[in-house]
């Protein structure tokens, strides 16, 4: 774990913490949906993709155009593997691949029974299938629930400075810098799309291998 000086024992300094959290990669894996789709769409243009490579690069910074770019992929090629797999990246058979990370649902259920309050704040273009995902996966714990555009510029720092949480827990770069911009503390967790050693070059935070060990430093 990456420890810096952002924060020391935050359940001990506040009665009441409201803790905003991340979905995809903070609460749940993440990979194998993603990866999944892209190599089908990768293999109906005719492109393989080993999926442990790519993830790497993925966990080191890459967008999937940068990743395909990488392999050598063309242009074209890789338009139409983008396009299909963010057209089809929320539809709810995909959505199926994801499960909740180790530990999570205890981390949560305890947060909530001693006394602090949970508030989603993720990007998702779909709300009514991610809506559907929270219920299958028994995700009901949370006191306020908000999705918003990953396509619409600035949409998580407008929603984090509404909210006002305490400290805000994701996966990425972005989450990292969306929660400064917005007022909020930010803690991150290595369990998603990014790796810990590239997180820890972009932003000084506290950064966890996952939930379970962000709740042991908490």
């Amino acid at each position: 774990m990456y420890r810096y000086p952002a924060i020391h024992r935050v359940f001990d300094e506040w009665v009441v913490v409201r803790i905003g959290l991340d979905l995809d990669g903070t609460l749940l894996e993440c990979r194998q949906r993603q990866m999944t789709l892209l190599q089908v769409r990768a293999k109906a243009c005719a492109v393989d993709i080993d999926a442990d490579s790519f993830w790497n690069l993925k966990r080191n910074g890459l967008s999937n155009r940068a990743a395909l770019s990488n392999f050598g992929v063309s242009a074209t090629a890789s338009r139409s593997i983008c396009s299909g797999w963010e057209h089809s990246i929320e539809d709810f058979p995909w959505l199926s691949f994801d499960r909740l990370l180790p530990g999570v649902a205890e981390v949560l259920t305890r947060w909530r029974e001693t006394g602090n309050t949970l508030h989603l704040v993720s990007a998702r273009r779909n709300r009514c299938n991610a809506m559907q995902q929270l219920h299958a996966l028994s995700l009901n714990i949370f006191d306020s629930v908000i999705f918003v555009n990953p396509l619409k510029l600035g949409a998580k720092i407008a929603a984090l400075s509404d909210l006002r949480p305490d400290i805000y827990i994701g996966d990425t770069e972005r989450d990292y810098d969306d929660a400064i911009q917005a007022g909020v503390c930010p803690l991150l967790v290595s369990s998603g799309l990014r790796a810990a050693d590239f997180l820890a070059q972009h932003g000084r935070c506290q950064i966890a291998d996952d939930l379970v060990a962000l709740d042991r430093f908490l």
